[in-house]
């Protein structure tokens, strides 16, 4: 607690009072002298009994229902003052960190009445993605008499879910209306899914067959009659599985691999739904799936898509002194335990995923990508499954490995768009011999890490961060994934 000017003042004079009476043996200037300093000790503790006894209700709203970065984000501030007294002071409803303020007031001085409201709006707008917290509310108090005033911080915070520029969902928009992943069974015609069977090859004539299904055109040239044969029709089911791991939220460039990636994932989805694919999203890291939205072609499954995305952690910048080093990033844990859950060492979390991966425990608990692959084909009833994975393959390389020898045992489709890590490098950084020759040993392990994918029957994409969610598109449809 602070004295003001005039709370020094006050307690300056009744010292100086003090001092003559005791000078001069004057008893008019004792009294005075008490008289200032009890109004100051008064006013002293009535203070601290007004800031004890404070009981303030904030309710704060976030008026948009998706925030994009780098866009205005409304808010509205409502103070309830439940206390008898009186405050007075300047409140202010703090501004989160990295957000600045755009539009309205964060800010007013005056004095709220008992049992009055106090309301405020403004707008902010919030520079990256990701959760940004509000602190709660700073008011600078001041007693009735203007002696004494303090900083109080009402904390009753809020939680704004920033996702990626709005920019990207123009995108998704345009490219959802345009290009259509042609799948199995599925065409760029609606009416196509209302088909029962689709014709799949020619097989010998065998007794029993439908006349209407043998192939009379290849009579005169084959001497023989075959029949053709038709497979059931449907739309593919398909899971983007998007790798939150450590090494994917390191920032050392223009992009983070992580923000790359959400974009990819959320643009990929509605060009699926578009063309009628039921799809979904599962986010996962390097022990388990963090947090999934299963294939449907619901209604609002895309607004459930981009809610579950907006709440992936976020990237972590590097400065370019800084050594992209996985282990010195935090967990990707979900918003609810981020609480909850004290300091990690990253080099205990490492040295454990070593010991699983070294016993076989790993695959033996089924975690990971391949468990939330498992659960999903154990769920699917026969269905065909497509699975689109957007990882960097470093941390989560060998489940990735072991999620294509699952598609390929069980029939269903794979796809792999790796984020290649050395692409997402600041190319301000000069290189010496050394580095391009660490360089050319990465991509030579890339290059075999295509051969094993292939060698699966799973599709391959190398993108970096010039790569446009369009051009992807477009090479998936050229690949007849």
């Amino acid at each position: 607690m602070r004295s003001t000017t005039l709370g020094t003042v006050l307690l300056s004079i009744s010292i100086v009072f003090a001092f003559i009476s005791v000078l001069f043996s004057n008893l008019s200037w004792v009294v005075l002298s008490l008289a200032f300093a009890g109004a100051y000790v008064y006013a002293y503790l009535r203070f601290v009994r007004e800031l004890e006894r404070t009981d303030l209700h904030i309710d704060r709203k976030v008026l948009d229902e998706v925030s994009f970065a780098a866009e205005p984000v409304s808010i509205t501030v409502e103070v309830l003052n439940k206390d008898p007294l009186a405050v007075r002071g300047t409140f202010e409803d703090l501004v989160p960190e990295g957000c600045t303020l755009s539009a309205g007031s964060n800010k007013t001085s005056m004095t709220l009445p008992p049992r009055s409201v106090l309301k405020m709006s403004y707008s902010v707008i919030p520079e990256k993605r990701g959760p940004l917290a509000i602190p709660g509310m700073r008011i600078d108090r001041t007693d009735a008499f203007g002696l004494f005033d303090e900083e109080q911080l009402i904390e009753q915070g809020s939680v704004i879910n920033v996702h990626t520029e709005k920019g990207s969902f123009d995108t998704a928009r345009k490219m959802a209306g345009r290009e259509h992943l042609e799948f199995s069974g599925m065409g760029r015609n609606p009416a196509i899914v209302l088909r029962e069977f689709e014709f799949d090859g020619i097989r010998d004539y065998v007794p029993g067959d439908r006349a209407r299904d043998i192939h009379w055109k290849l009579l005169p040239k084959t001497g023989k009659l075959m029949t053709k044969t038709y497979r059931k029709e449907g739309a593919v089911h398909t899971t983007v599985f998007v790798d939150c791991g450590r090494s994917m939220r390191l920032e050392a460039g223009s992009v983070a691999k992580i923000d790359h990636a959400l974009d990819l994932s959320m643009q990929l989805s509605n060009v699926l739904l578009s063309s009628f694919h039921p799809a979904g999203i599962a986010t996962f890291d390097e022990m388990r799936v963090i947090d999934k939205v299963s294939p449907s072609l619901g209604r609002h499954q895309f607004e459930k898509i981009v809610k579950l995305l907006r709440e992936v952690p976020s990237s972590v910048r590097l400065s370019s002194s800084s050594s992209a080093n996985p282990e010195e990033i935090p967990p990707s844990v979900p918003l609810a335990s981020k609480k909850a859950k004290g300091k990690d060492d990253g080099r205990e979390f490492l040295s454990a995923l070593d010991k699983l991966s070294a016993t076989g425990a790993r695959r033996r608990l089924g975690i990971g990508l391949e468990g939330g692959m498992k659960e999903i084909l154990a769920r699917s009833k026969g269905q065909e499954q497509l699975f689109i994975v957007i990882s960097d393959l470093i941390s989560t390389r060998d489940a990735v490995l072991a999620g294509a020898k699952l598609c390929q045992s069980t029939g269903n489709k794979m796809l792999v768009i790796h984020t290649y890590d050395d692409w997402y490098r600041n190319p301000g950084v000069a290189l010496d011999l050394q580095k391009v020759e660490q360089l050319y040993g990465k991509l030579e392990g890339s290059i075999k890490l295509e051969a094993a994918f292939r060698s699966l029957k799973t599709k391959y994409i190398r993108i970096g961060p010039a790569d446009t969610a369009s051009r992807i598109v477009r090479a998936i449809r050229r690949g007849k994934t």
